[in-house]
């Protein structure tokens, strides 16, 4: 009997570890998605990131051509009068 009882621990002990085991494939398969996750997402954010800068600088140039012009008209109304 002592046996028995023995015998259905390790059963049990070895369910566990199987389980564990499992659970532990588990997370190492989801942190590899999460980890590809973060890098397309860090990429994604870089690439917005670079348009921004990029559109900035175009929305500068406009600005300083408006001006350009604006001050021309402005010159240009000055003269006339």
């Amino acid at each position: 009997m002592n046996n028995e009882l023995i015998v259905k621990q390790f059963d049990e002990i070895e369910t566990k570890v199987e389980r564990v085991i499992s659970t532990l494939q588990a997370f190492k398969t989801e942190n590899a998605e999460l980890k590809q996750q973060i890098s397309s997402m860090e990429e994604t954010l870089r690439q917005k990131t670079e348009a921004e800068s990029h559109f900035a600088e175009e929305k500068r140039q406009i600005r300083g051509k408006i001006d350009g012009l604006l001050s021309k008209l402005g010159d240009l109304a000055k003269s006339d009068s």
